[in-house]
Protein backbone atom coordinates (compact mmCIF):
# COMPACT_ATOMS: atom_id res chain seq x y z
CA UNK A 1 0.00 0.00 0.00
CA UNK A 2 1.43 3.43 -0.91
CA UNK A 3 0.92 5.58 2.30
CA UNK A 4 1.75 8.52 0.48
CA UNK A 5 -1.42 8.39 -1.93
CA UNK A 6 -3.75 8.17 0.80
CA UNK A 7 -7.87 9.59 0.60
CA UNK A 8 -8.69 12.69 2.53
CA UNK A 9 -11.30 10.33 4.20
CA UNK A 10 -7.92 7.65 5.42
CA UNK A 11 -6.29 10.24 6.91
CA UNK A 12 -8.97 11.92 9.06
CA UNK A 13 -9.70 8.13 9.96
CA UNK A 14 -6.50 7.67 10.79
CA UNK A 15 -5.86 11.20 13.01
CA UNK A 16 -6.46 9.71 16.40
CA UNK A 17 -3.56 7.55 15.78
CA UNK A 18 -1.21 9.20 14.00
CA UNK A 19 -1.42 12.34 15.88
CA UNK A 20 1.67 11.48 18.06
CA UNK A 21 1.15 13.65 20.89
CA UNK A 22 4.70 14.79 22.48
CA UNK A 23 3.27 13.43 25.81
CA UNK A 24 0.73 11.42 26.65
CA UNK A 25 -0.98 14.21 29.16
CA UNK A 26 -3.59 15.41 26.66
CA UNK A 27 -4.95 11.65 25.63
CA UNK A 28 -4.79 10.97 29.90
CA UNK A 29 -6.69 13.89 30.77
CA UNK A 30 -9.72 13.50 27.84
CA UNK A 31 -9.79 9.73 29.25
CA UNK A 32 -11.62 10.99 32.23
CA UNK A 33 -8.42 10.79 34.93
CA UNK A 34 -8.71 13.00 37.97
CA UNK A 35 -8.32 16.96 38.31
CA UNK A 36 -4.51 16.44 38.85
CA UNK A 37 -3.48 14.68 35.40
CA UNK A 38 -5.15 16.86 33.52
CA UNK A 39 -2.67 19.62 32.23
CA UNK A 40 -5.64 21.74 29.53
CA UNK A 41 -8.91 23.61 30.63
CA UNK A 42 -11.95 21.95 29.32
CA UNK A 43 -12.35 25.05 26.63
CA UNK A 44 -9.25 23.53 25.03
CA UNK A 45 -10.25 19.67 25.12
CA UNK A 46 -13.70 20.74 24.05
CA UNK A 47 -12.10 22.35 21.19
CA UNK A 48 -9.96 19.41 20.57
CA UNK A 49 -12.79 17.19 20.41
CA UNK A 50 -15.02 19.33 18.41
CA UNK A 51 -11.72 19.78 15.74
CA UNK A 52 -11.81 15.52 15.64
CA UNK A 53 -15.70 15.65 14.96
CA UNK A 54 -15.11 18.19 12.19
CA UNK A 55 -12.52 16.25 10.14
CA UNK A 56 -14.55 13.19 10.58
CA UNK A 57 -17.01 14.60 8.96
CA UNK A 58 -14.64 16.62 6.62
CA UNK A 59 -15.33 19.91 7.71
CA UNK A 60 -11.63 21.18 6.97
CA UNK A 61 -12.18 24.50 7.82
CA UNK A 62 -14.47 23.96 10.88
CA UNK A 63 -11.63 21.64 12.55
CA UNK A 64 -8.66 23.84 11.54
CA UNK A 65 -10.52 26.43 13.68
CA UNK A 66 -10.99 24.60 16.53
CA UNK A 67 -7.77 23.08 16.10
CA UNK A 68 -6.22 26.81 16.12
CA UNK A 69 -8.02 27.41 19.05
CA UNK A 70 -6.29 24.77 20.80
CA UNK A 71 -2.53 26.30 19.41
CA UNK A 72 -3.22 29.75 20.60
CA UNK A 73 -4.19 28.00 24.28
CA UNK A 74 -1.68 26.07 24.21
CA UNK A 75 1.37 27.01 22.02
CA UNK A 76 4.01 24.36 23.15
CA UNK A 77 2.00 21.35 22.08
CA UNK A 78 3.82 20.69 18.78
CA UNK A 79 0.52 18.04 17.83
CA UNK A 80 -1.81 20.89 17.08
CA UNK A 81 0.50 22.67 15.04
CA UNK A 82 1.45 19.20 13.39
CA UNK A 83 -2.64 19.18 12.43
CA UNK A 84 -2.80 22.59 11.57
CA UNK A 85 -0.43 22.36 9.18
CA UNK A 86 -1.68 19.00 7.75
CA UNK A 87 -5.04 20.37 7.28
CA UNK A 88 -3.22 23.40 5.24
CA UNK A 89 -1.52 21.06 3.17
CA UNK A 90 -5.17 19.58 2.53
CA UNK A 91 -6.52 23.31 1.38
CA UNK A 92 -3.15 23.76 -0.42
CA UNK A 93 -2.23 26.47 1.77
CA UNK A 94 1.54 25.70 0.96
CA UNK A 95 2.88 28.83 2.71
CA UNK A 96 0.84 28.80 6.25
CA UNK A 97 1.38 25.12 6.22
CA UNK A 98 5.01 25.38 6.39
CA UNK A 99 4.76 27.61 9.04
CA UNK A 100 3.08 25.84 11.21
CA UNK A 101 5.15 22.40 10.77
CA UNK A 102 8.30 24.38 11.65
CA UNK A 103 6.49 25.22 14.71
CA UNK A 104 6.02 21.16 14.80
CA UNK A 105 9.49 20.71 13.98
CA UNK A 106 10.86 23.54 16.56
CA UNK A 107 8.91 21.55 19.64
CA UNK A 108 9.59 17.45 18.46
CA UNK A 109 12.90 17.48 16.21
CA UNK A 110 13.00 14.50 16.10
CA UNK A 111 9.78 13.66 14.47
CA UNK A 112 10.34 12.60 10.95
CA UNK A 113 6.69 12.73 10.01
CA UNK A 114 6.32 16.25 10.79
CA UNK A 115 9.51 16.87 8.68
CA UNK A 116 8.05 14.58 5.93
CA UNK A 117 4.80 16.82 5.47
CA UNK A 118 7.34 20.01 5.71
CA UNK A 119 8.80 18.74 2.66
CA UNK A 120 5.65 18.50 0.77
CA UNK A 121 4.70 22.06 1.71
CA UNK A 122 8.29 23.35 0.49
CA UNK A 123 8.28 21.15 -2.97
CA UNK A 124 4.62 22.52 -3.21
CA UNK A 125 6.65 25.91 -3.49
CA UNK A 126 8.98 24.41 -6.11
CA UNK A 127 11.50 24.66 -3.14
CA UNK A 128 13.40 21.21 -3.95
CA UNK A 129 16.14 22.07 -1.77
CA UNK A 130 14.37 22.11 0.96
CA UNK A 131 12.15 19.37 0.62
CA UNK A 132 15.55 17.18 0.07
CA UNK A 133 16.78 18.73 3.28
CA UNK A 134 13.67 17.35 5.32
CA UNK A 135 13.62 14.03 3.41
CA UNK A 136 16.39 13.11 4.05
CA UNK A 137 16.15 12.48 8.26
CA UNK A 138 12.53 10.76 6.99
CA UNK A 139 14.33 8.21 4.49
CA UNK A 140 17.29 7.96 6.58
CA UNK A 141 15.53 6.95 9.73
CA UNK A 142 13.38 4.12 7.16
CA UNK A 143 16.61 2.30 6.33
CA UNK A 144 15.21 -0.62 3.47
CA UNK A 145 11.94 0.87 3.26
CA UNK A 146 13.13 1.65 -0.66
CA UNK A 147 9.23 2.30 -1.66
CA UNK A 148 9.53 5.49 0.57
CA UNK A 149 12.85 6.48 -0.50
CA UNK A 150 12.03 6.05 -4.30
CA UNK A 151 8.94 7.53 -3.86
CA UNK A 152 10.44 10.83 -2.36
CA UNK A 153 12.56 11.19 -5.29
CA UNK A 154 10.52 10.72 -7.92
CA UNK A 155 8.21 13.41 -6.49
CA UNK A 156 11.14 15.76 -6.59
CA UNK A 157 12.40 14.89 -10.21
CA UNK A 158 8.66 15.05 -11.67
CA UNK A 159 9.02 18.66 -10.64
CA UNK A 160 12.13 19.08 -11.98
CA UNK A 161 14.39 19.24 -9.03
CA UNK A 162 17.65 16.48 -10.43
CA UNK A 163 20.20 17.97 -7.80
CA UNK A 164 18.17 17.12 -5.11
CA UNK A 165 17.01 13.89 -6.32
CA UNK A 166 20.52 12.75 -6.68
CA UNK A 167 21.20 14.34 -3.26
CA UNK A 168 18.92 12.98 -1.44
CA UNK A 169 19.60 9.26 -3.13
CA UNK A 170 23.45 9.79 -2.08
CA UNK A 171 22.47 11.24 1.48
CA UNK A 172 20.58 7.26 1.97
CA UNK A 173 23.37 5.52 0.91
CA UNK A 174 25.73 7.82 3.11
CA UNK A 175 24.34 7.78 5.92
CA UNK A 176 22.70 3.64 5.84
CA UNK A 177 24.96 2.12 3.45
CA UNK A 178 25.83 1.33 0.00
CA UNK A 179 22.64 -0.40 -1.82
CA UNK A 180 22.39 -1.19 -5.64
CA UNK A 181 18.78 -0.88 -6.16
CA UNK A 182 19.46 3.69 -5.12
CA UNK A 183 22.52 3.65 -7.11
CA UNK A 184 20.87 2.13 -9.92
CA UNK A 185 18.20 4.71 -9.66
CA UNK A 186 20.72 7.54 -9.56
CA UNK A 187 22.47 5.72 -12.63
CA UNK A 188 18.89 6.37 -14.64
CA UNK A 189 18.99 10.14 -13.84
CA UNK A 190 22.71 10.53 -14.20
CA UNK A 191 22.46 9.21 -17.62
CA UNK A 192 19.53 11.34 -18.54
CA UNK A 193 21.35 14.70 -17.32
CA UNK A 194 24.38 14.38 -16.82
CA UNK A 195 27.57 15.03 -19.78
CA UNK A 196 29.81 11.94 -20.29
CA UNK A 197 32.96 13.13 -18.25
CA UNK A 198 30.29 13.41 -15.31
CA UNK A 199 28.43 10.04 -16.06
CA UNK A 200 31.72 8.25 -16.83
CA UNK A 201 32.81 9.17 -13.21
CA UNK A 202 29.65 8.25 -11.20
CA UNK A 203 29.64 4.82 -13.05
CA UNK A 204 33.87 4.51 -12.35
CA UNK A 205 32.89 5.27 -8.27
CA UNK A 206 29.61 2.68 -8.75
CA UNK A 207 32.17 0.17 -9.59
CA UNK A 208 34.07 0.82 -7.09
CA UNK A 209 31.57 0.49 -4.72
CA UNK A 210 30.06 -2.39 -5.91
CA UNK A 211 33.12 -4.84 -7.23
CA UNK A 212 30.58 -8.14 -7.55
CA UNK A 213 27.76 -5.98 -9.81
CA UNK A 214 26.93 -7.13 -13.05
CA UNK A 215 24.88 -4.46 -13.85
CA UNK A 216 27.55 -1.83 -12.75
CA UNK A 217 30.38 -3.47 -15.17
CA UNK A 218 27.37 -3.93 -18.20
CA UNK A 219 26.70 0.04 -17.88
CA UNK A 220 30.16 0.70 -17.58
CA UNK A 221 31.28 -1.75 -20.99
CA UNK A 222 28.30 0.63 -22.87
CA UNK A 223 29.61 3.64 -21.67
CA UNK A 224 32.98 3.01 -22.70
CA UNK A 225 31.54 1.65 -26.41
CA UNK A 226 29.47 5.08 -26.22
CA UNK A 227 32.70 6.89 -26.23
CA UNK A 228 34.31 5.12 -28.79
CA UNK A 229 36.79 2.88 -26.73
CA UNK A 230 35.36 -0.20 -28.29
CA UNK A 231 38.62 -2.84 -27.75
CA UNK A 232 38.43 -1.66 -24.12
CA UNK A 233 34.34 -2.25 -24.15
CA UNK A 234 35.29 -5.66 -25.84
CA UNK A 235 37.13 -6.72 -23.01
CA UNK A 236 34.48 -5.60 -20.35
CA UNK A 237 31.61 -7.63 -22.16
CA UNK A 238 34.30 -10.64 -23.16
CA UNK A 239 34.54 -11.29 -19.21
CA UNK A 240 30.89 -10.90 -18.40
CA UNK A 241 29.96 -13.31 -21.31
CA UNK A 242 31.81 -15.75 -19.70
CA UNK A 243 30.43 -15.05 -16.06
CA UNK A 244 27.21 -15.21 -17.27
CA UNK A 245 26.50 -16.69 -20.65
CA UNK A 246 22.94 -16.71 -20.69
CA UNK A 247 22.48 -13.30 -20.03
CA UNK A 248 20.92 -11.83 -22.94
CA UNK A 249 22.03 -7.60 -22.07
CA UNK A 250 25.57 -9.34 -22.53
CA UNK A 251 24.40 -10.58 -25.88
CA UNK A 252 23.02 -8.20 -26.86
CA UNK A 253 25.64 -5.35 -26.24
CA UNK A 254 28.41 -7.51 -28.06
CA UNK A 255 26.26 -7.79 -30.91
CA UNK A 256 25.96 -3.58 -30.83
CA UNK A 257 30.17 -3.75 -30.95
CA UNK A 258 30.44 -5.87 -33.88
CA UNK A 259 28.04 -3.87 -35.52
CA UNK A 260 30.07 -0.80 -34.89
CA UNK A 261 32.98 -2.32 -35.93
CA UNK A 262 30.93 -3.24 -39.47
CA UNK A 263 31.66 -7.17 -38.99
CA UNK A 264 27.58 -8.21 -39.02
CA UNK A 265 28.85 -11.60 -39.32
CA UNK A 266 30.41 -11.62 -35.56
CA UNK A 267 27.37 -9.58 -34.68
CA UNK A 268 24.88 -12.17 -35.74
CA UNK A 269 25.85 -15.51 -33.17
CA UNK A 270 24.80 -12.80 -30.46
CA UNK A 271 21.93 -11.07 -31.14
CA UNK A 272 20.30 -14.60 -32.70
CA UNK A 273 20.46 -15.34 -28.50
CA UNK A 274 20.00 -11.81 -27.34
CA UNK A 275 16.70 -12.07 -29.45
CA UNK A 276 15.47 -15.50 -27.56
CA UNK A 277 16.40 -14.22 -23.95
CA UNK A 278 13.77 -12.45 -22.36
CA UNK A 279 16.60 -10.03 -20.20
CA UNK A 280 16.59 -7.42 -23.78
CA UNK A 281 13.45 -5.38 -23.72
CA UNK A 282 11.09 -6.24 -26.63
CA UNK A 283 11.47 -2.33 -27.62
CA UNK A 284 15.57 -2.74 -27.99
CA UNK A 285 14.79 -5.95 -30.05
CA UNK A 286 12.57 -4.26 -32.26
CA UNK A 287 14.58 -1.25 -32.94
CA UNK A 288 17.85 -3.90 -33.88
CA UNK A 289 15.38 -5.55 -35.96
CA UNK A 290 13.58 -3.23 -38.15
CA UNK A 291 17.30 -1.44 -38.85
CA UNK A 292 17.58 -5.34 -40.16
CA UNK A 293 14.63 -5.40 -41.67
CA UNK A 294 15.57 -2.60 -43.70
CA UNK A 295 18.72 -3.95 -44.77
CA UNK A 296 17.02 -7.23 -46.40
CA UNK A 297 14.85 -4.70 -48.08
CA UNK A 298 17.98 -3.72 -49.99
CA UNK A 299 20.38 -6.32 -50.01
CA UNK A 300 19.68 -10.13 -50.40
CA UNK A 301 22.49 -11.21 -48.41
CA UNK A 302 20.50 -9.74 -44.96
CA UNK A 303 17.56 -11.81 -46.54
CA UNK A 304 18.02 -14.95 -44.43
CA UNK A 305 19.51 -13.45 -41.75
CA UNK A 306 16.22 -11.12 -40.85
CA UNK A 307 13.70 -13.85 -41.15
CA UNK A 308 15.75 -16.21 -38.75
CA UNK A 309 15.67 -13.00 -36.08
CA UNK A 310 12.05 -12.65 -37.13
CA UNK A 311 10.97 -16.46 -36.43
CA UNK A 312 12.84 -16.23 -32.93
CA UNK A 313 11.33 -12.81 -32.38
CA UNK A 314 7.72 -14.48 -33.50
CA UNK A 315 8.37 -17.36 -31.19
CA UNK A 316 9.17 -15.57 -27.84
CA UNK A 317 7.39 -12.43 -28.55
CA UNK A 318 4.52 -13.78 -31.05
CA UNK A 319 1.96 -11.58 -29.07
CA UNK A 320 3.34 -8.85 -29.19
CA UNK A 321 1.68 -6.47 -31.76
CA UNK A 322 4.30 -4.61 -33.47
CA UNK A 323 6.49 -7.73 -33.78
CA UNK A 324 3.25 -9.69 -35.76
CA UNK A 325 3.12 -6.73 -37.50
CA UNK A 326 6.43 -6.71 -39.01
CA UNK A 327 6.43 -10.50 -39.69
CA UNK A 328 3.20 -9.86 -41.43
CA UNK A 329 4.72 -6.93 -43.19
CA UNK A 330 7.29 -9.72 -44.34
CA UNK A 331 5.78 -11.88 -45.67
CA UNK A 332 3.54 -9.49 -48.10
CA UNK A 333 6.95 -8.19 -49.08
CA UNK A 334 7.86 -11.99 -50.28
CA UNK A 335 4.57 -12.47 -51.53
CA UNK A 336 3.45 -15.58 -49.28
CA UNK A 337 0.09 -13.64 -49.23
CA UNK A 338 -1.88 -16.60 -46.97
CA UNK A 339 0.52 -16.37 -44.24
CA UNK A 340 0.09 -12.31 -44.64
CA UNK A 341 -3.44 -12.61 -44.23
CA UNK A 342 -3.16 -15.55 -41.51
CA UNK A 343 -0.51 -13.01 -39.56
CA UNK A 344 -2.62 -10.15 -40.41
CA UNK A 345 -5.81 -11.93 -38.94
CA UNK A 346 -3.82 -12.25 -35.62
CA UNK A 347 -2.85 -9.05 -35.39
CA UNK A 348 -6.63 -7.91 -35.18
CA UNK A 349 -7.35 -10.24 -32.68
CA UNK A 350 -4.49 -8.71 -30.61
CA UNK A 351 -4.62 -5.04 -31.41
CA UNK A 352 -8.29 -4.36 -33.02
CA UNK A 353 -7.98 -0.68 -31.31
CA UNK A 354 -5.40 0.11 -33.94
CA UNK A 355 -6.52 0.87 -37.00
CA UNK A 356 -3.62 -0.29 -38.69
CA UNK A 357 -4.21 -3.69 -37.96
CA UNK A 358 -7.41 -3.02 -39.92
CA UNK A 359 -5.90 -1.09 -43.01
CA UNK A 360 -2.81 -3.99 -42.94
CA UNK A 361 -5.46 -6.64 -43.07
CA UNK A 362 -7.87 -5.40 -46.02
CA UNK A 363 -4.58 -4.46 -48.26
CA UNK A 364 -4.06 -8.25 -48.34
CA UNK A 365 -7.42 -8.67 -49.42
CA UNK A 366 -7.17 -6.29 -51.52
CA UNK A 367 -4.20 -8.52 -53.12
CA UNK A 368 -6.34 -11.67 -52.43
CA UNK A 369 -9.17 -10.40 -54.19
CA UNK A 370 -11.06 -10.88 -50.89
CA UNK A 371 -13.60 -8.53 -51.78
CA UNK A 372 -16.80 -9.31 -49.84
CA UNK A 373 -14.54 -10.36 -46.61
CA UNK A 374 -13.03 -6.41 -47.01
CA UNK A 375 -16.43 -4.68 -47.59
CA UNK A 376 -17.33 -6.49 -44.02
CA UNK A 377 -13.76 -5.50 -42.43
CA UNK A 378 -14.57 -1.89 -43.48
CA UNK A 379 -17.79 -1.77 -42.18
CA UNK A 380 -16.86 -2.76 -38.27
CA UNK A 381 -13.70 -0.22 -38.64
CA UNK A 382 -15.32 2.31 -39.77
CA UNK A 383 -18.07 1.46 -36.48
CA UNK A 384 -14.63 1.78 -34.32
CA UNK A 385 -13.09 4.79 -36.70
CA UNK A 386 -15.73 6.69 -37.85
CA UNK A 387 -13.53 9.34 -38.73
CA UNK A 388 -10.66 7.77 -40.45
CA UNK A 389 -11.08 8.26 -44.66
CA UNK A 390 -8.86 5.37 -45.41
CA UNK A 391 -11.50 3.41 -43.66
CA UNK A 392 -14.12 4.66 -46.19
CA UNK A 393 -11.81 4.71 -49.08
CA UNK A 394 -11.27 0.74 -48.59
CA UNK A 395 -14.89 0.17 -47.96
CA UNK A 396 -15.68 2.12 -50.94
CA UNK A 397 -13.37 -0.19 -53.46
CA UNK A 398 -14.62 -3.66 -51.88
CA UNK A 399 -18.11 -2.74 -52.79
CA UNK A 400 -17.15 -1.47 -56.54
CA UNK A 401 -16.11 -4.50 -56.86
CA UNK A 402 -19.21 -6.65 -55.59
CA UNK A 403 -21.33 -4.38 -58.21
CA UNK A 404 -22.60 -2.44 -55.64
CA UNK A 405 -21.89 1.40 -57.05
CA UNK A 406 -24.71 3.16 -54.68
CA UNK A 407 -23.31 1.94 -51.36
CA UNK A 408 -19.81 2.33 -52.68
CA UNK A 409 -20.76 6.33 -53.50
CA UNK A 410 -21.97 6.82 -50.23
CA UNK A 411 -18.66 5.18 -48.81
CA UNK A 412 -16.46 7.45 -51.08
CA UNK A 413 -18.67 10.43 -49.61
CA UNK A 414 -18.34 9.60 -46.26
CA UNK A 415 -14.51 9.73 -46.82
CA UNK A 416 -14.54 12.85 -48.49
CA UNK A 417 -16.45 14.34 -45.70
CA UNK A 418 -14.38 13.00 -42.77
CA UNK A 419 -11.26 13.68 -44.96
CA UNK A 420 -8.76 16.69 -43.49
CA UNK A 421 -5.66 18.24 -45.39
CA UNK A 422 -4.71 14.72 -47.29
CA UNK A 423 -4.40 15.91 -51.24
CA UNK A 424 -3.75 12.20 -51.64
CA UNK A 425 -6.33 10.53 -50.47
CA UNK A 426 -8.78 13.21 -51.44
CA UNK A 427 -7.68 11.94 -55.11
CA UNK A 428 -8.17 8.72 -54.48
CA UNK A 429 -11.27 9.18 -52.74
CA UNK A 430 -12.88 11.29 -55.79
CA UNK A 431 -11.58 9.41 -58.79
CA UNK A 432 -13.35 6.29 -57.11
CA UNK A 433 -16.42 8.02 -57.08
CA UNK A 434 -16.11 9.34 -60.15
CA UNK A 435 -16.24 5.86 -61.68
CA UNK A 436 -18.67 4.71 -59.01
CA UNK A 437 -20.91 7.83 -60.39
CA UNK A 438 -20.44 6.38 -63.69
CA UNK A 439 -21.44 3.03 -63.08
CA UNK A 440 -24.93 4.83 -62.23
CA UNK A 441 -24.79 7.00 -65.18
CA UNK A 442 -24.94 10.07 -63.61
CA UNK A 443 -21.82 11.42 -65.94
CA UNK A 444 -22.24 15.07 -64.95
CA UNK A 445 -21.49 14.46 -61.07
CA UNK A 446 -18.76 11.56 -62.55
CA UNK A 447 -17.06 14.58 -64.50
CA UNK A 448 -17.26 16.73 -61.24
CA UNK A 449 -15.61 14.12 -58.82
CA UNK A 450 -12.50 13.54 -61.87
CA UNK A 451 -12.07 16.97 -61.59
CA UNK A 452 -12.01 17.19 -57.76
CA UNK A 453 -9.59 14.93 -57.86
CA UNK A 454 -7.76 15.82 -60.33
CA UNK A 455 -7.55 19.51 -57.94
CA UNK A 456 -6.06 17.54 -55.58
CA UNK A 457 -3.60 15.94 -57.03
CA UNK A 458 -2.29 15.75 -60.70
CA UNK A 459 -2.27 11.66 -61.40
CA UNK A 460 -1.34 10.36 -64.29
CA UNK A 461 -3.69 7.77 -64.65
CA UNK A 462 -6.73 9.69 -63.41
CA UNK A 463 -5.65 12.46 -66.13
CA UNK A 464 -5.54 9.62 -68.71
CA UNK A 465 -9.14 8.04 -67.44
CA UNK A 466 -11.36 11.38 -67.40
CA UNK A 467 -9.98 12.00 -70.58
CA UNK A 468 -11.08 8.77 -72.10
CA UNK A 469 -14.48 9.17 -70.49
CA UNK A 470 -14.57 12.60 -72.06
CA UNK A 471 -13.64 11.59 -75.36
CA UNK A 472 -15.84 8.79 -75.39
CA UNK A 473 -19.42 11.29 -74.57
CA UNK A 474 -18.68 14.11 -76.48
CA UNK A 475 -18.49 14.66 -80.24
CA UNK A 476 -16.66 18.06 -82.16
CA UNK A 477 -20.35 19.23 -83.34
CA UNK A 478 -21.56 18.51 -79.55
CA UNK A 479 -19.09 19.39 -76.67
CA UNK A 480 -16.35 20.67 -78.36
CA UNK A 481 -14.68 22.37 -75.52
CA UNK A 482 -15.34 18.95 -73.28
CA UNK A 483 -13.43 17.30 -76.22
CA UNK A 484 -10.39 20.03 -75.73
CA UNK A 485 -10.33 19.45 -72.00
CA UNK A 486 -9.95 15.87 -72.77
CA UNK A 487 -6.83 17.01 -74.77
CA UNK A 488 -5.69 18.89 -72.29
CA UNK A 489 -5.71 16.07 -69.80
CA UNK A 490 -4.57 12.94 -72.10
CA UNK A 491 -1.48 15.36 -72.97
CA UNK A 492 -0.39 16.11 -69.68
CA UNK A 493 -0.77 12.40 -68.61
CA UNK A 494 1.64 11.58 -71.79
CA UNK A 495 3.91 14.14 -70.67
CA UNK A 496 4.04 12.70 -67.03
CA UNK A 497 4.50 9.37 -68.26
CA UNK A 498 5.48 9.22 -72.06
CA UNK A 499 5.89 5.64 -72.66
CA UNK A 500 3.15 4.84 -71.87
CA UNK A 501 0.57 3.09 -74.53
CA UNK A 502 -2.68 2.98 -73.32
CA UNK A 503 -2.12 7.03 -72.31
CA UNK A 504 -1.36 7.05 -76.32
CA UNK A 505 -4.22 5.42 -77.34
CA UNK A 506 -6.51 7.59 -75.22
CA UNK A 507 -4.66 10.84 -76.54
CA UNK A 508 -5.02 9.00 -80.24
CA UNK A 509 -8.68 8.54 -79.94
CA UNK A 510 -9.67 12.30 -78.58
CA UNK A 511 -7.87 13.83 -81.67
CA UNK A 512 -9.96 11.90 -83.90
CA UNK A 513 -12.87 12.33 -82.33
CA UNK A 514 -12.20 16.64 -82.79
CA UNK A 515 -11.40 15.79 -86.75
CA UNK A 516 -7.40 15.71 -86.52
CA UNK A 517 -6.87 12.58 -88.42
CA UNK A 518 -3.52 12.69 -89.24
CA UNK A 519 -2.31 13.31 -85.60
CA UNK A 520 -4.54 10.57 -84.42
CA UNK A 521 -2.88 8.00 -86.54
CA UNK A 522 0.73 8.57 -85.41
CA UNK A 523 -0.62 8.36 -82.03
CA UNK A 524 -2.19 4.93 -82.81
CA UNK A 525 1.04 3.71 -84.40
CA UNK A 526 3.60 5.29 -81.48
CA UNK A 527 1.11 3.49 -78.70
CA UNK A 528 1.01 -0.12 -80.51
CA UNK A 529 4.94 0.36 -80.93
CA UNK A 530 4.80 0.79 -76.84
CA UNK A 531 2.67 -2.68 -75.74
CA UNK A 532 -0.55 -1.81 -77.34
CA UNK A 533 0.26 -3.82 -80.77
CA UNK A 534 -2.20 -6.84 -79.89
CA UNK A 535 -4.39 -4.46 -78.10
CA UNK A 536 -8.17 -4.92 -79.35
CA UNK A 537 -9.40 -1.30 -78.34
CA UNK A 538 -5.88 0.58 -80.02
CA UNK A 539 -6.68 -1.83 -83.35
CA UNK A 540 -10.15 -0.64 -83.57
CA UNK A 541 -9.02 2.96 -82.85
CA UNK A 542 -6.03 2.33 -85.99
CA UNK A 543 -9.23 1.14 -88.03
CA UNK A 544 -11.22 4.02 -86.84
CA UNK A 545 -8.49 6.65 -88.04
CA UNK A 546 -7.71 5.56 -91.47
CA UNK A 547 -11.12 4.83 -92.53
CA UNK A 548 -11.56 8.74 -91.47
CA UNK A 549 -8.09 9.18 -93.96
CA UNK A 550 -10.31 7.15 -96.68
CA UNK A 551 -7.98 4.51 -95.77
CA UNK A 552 -10.88 1.74 -96.45
CA UNK A 553 -9.57 -1.29 -96.96
CA UNK A 554 -6.79 -0.35 -94.60
CA UNK A 555 -9.34 0.04 -91.76
CA UNK A 556 -10.93 -3.30 -92.62
CA UNK A 557 -8.14 -5.27 -92.39
CA UNK A 558 -6.98 -3.81 -89.08
CA UNK A 559 -10.51 -4.35 -87.92
CA UNK A 560 -10.53 -7.55 -88.38
CA UNK A 561 -7.12 -8.12 -86.19
CA UNK A 562 -9.17 -6.55 -83.60
CA UNK A 563 -11.55 -8.90 -84.16
CA UNK A 564 -9.15 -11.61 -83.99
CA UNK A 565 -7.54 -10.21 -80.58
CA UNK A 566 -10.95 -10.45 -79.04
CA UNK A 567 -12.70 -7.22 -80.56
CA UNK A 568 -16.37 -6.83 -79.69
CA UNK A 569 -18.12 -8.76 -82.79
CA UNK A 570 -21.18 -6.67 -82.40
CA UNK A 571 -19.49 -3.23 -82.66
CA UNK A 572 -16.53 -4.43 -85.11
CA UNK A 573 -18.44 -6.90 -88.03
CA UNK A 574 -20.71 -3.72 -88.77
CA UNK A 575 -17.35 -1.90 -89.55
CA UNK A 576 -16.21 -4.26 -91.30
CA UNK A 577 -19.14 -5.14 -93.70
CA UNK A 578 -19.32 -0.91 -94.42
CA UNK A 579 -19.75 -0.68 -98.37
Amino acid sequence: MNFFRTTTATWMLALAVSLGFSSCRLMSSLGGGGQEDAPYGKETQLAYFEGQAHLLKGDLEDAYASFLKCADAEPDEMAFHYQLGKIDLELKRYEAAEQHLDLAAELDPDNTWVLYHRGEARLAQSNGPGAEQDWTPFVVARPGDLEALLECADRLLREGHVLPTLNLLSNYEEQVGHDEDVRTEALRIVEQTADPKNLGQFLERSRKDFPESDLFQLQWARYLMATGDLDASHEELKMLAKRSPDWGLVQFELAELWTRKDDIPAALPHLKRAMSSDDVPVESKLRVLLGYGILAQEDLDFHAPFTELLERMMERHGEEPAVVEMACDWAYQNGRLDDALDLALTLLELAPGSVESWTNLMAIRVELDQWGAMAADAESAIARFPLDPLLYYYHGLALLETKQPSKAVKAFEGGLNVLLDNPILEGALASSLASALRDLGELDKSEQAFERSLNAVEDAYVLNNHAYFLAGRYTAEKGKQRLERALECSTRANELMPEEGNFMDTQAYILFKLGRHDEGLEWILRAQQNGMAGDAVALEHEGDIRWALGEKEAAREVWRRALEAGGDEKVLNPKIDRP
